[in-house]
């Protein structure tokens, strides 16, 4: 493991700190840094590199970051295309464990297969729309 730590300096937690406790001490110093200052970009530099998986464990292990993080942390709040994607997202999960339920009931003849492929159809159209949100900016 590498002996760089600035990115932990900077949020003030440990190496070993969980995701929790990462995200804490983000929401906790980025409330005193003024919008715009040095010290708020270097937190949420920060912030946006220990909170993705990859660059994290890349950090780590080199103490560099080799790469651009995945996402930027602006703040908590959605636009409403990232609303709908979540909205359908859990509609799909709802959606699939019906289908799941719906299959084992018709696989025992306990109902006929008609639901099963309604629910089926139903889940399959949620994640295409979800899918064509993705495309919008």
């Amino acid at each position: 493991m590498s002996q760089n730590k600035e990115l932990y300096d900077i949020l003030g937690v440990d190496p070993s700190a969980s995701d929790s406790t990462i995200r804490e001490a983000y929401e906790r110093l980025i409330a005193q840094a003024p919008e715009g200052t040095e010290r708020n970009e270097q937190i949420t530099r920060a912030y946006t590199i220990l909170s993705d998986m990859d660059s994290r464990a890349a950090y780590d292990i080199t103490g560099k970051v080799r790469k651009a993080p995945s996402r930027i942390h602006r703040s908590n709040q959605f636009n409403g295309t990232d609303k709908a994607r979540y909205i359908l997202n859990t509609l799909f999960l709802v959606g699939a464990a019906v289908t799941t339920v719906l299959f084992i009931l018709n696989w025992s003849k306990a109902i006929p297969s008609t639901p099963f492929y309604w629910a089926c159809g139903t889940s399959l159209v949620i994640k295409i729309a979800e899918y064509i949100l993705r495309l919008v900016p």
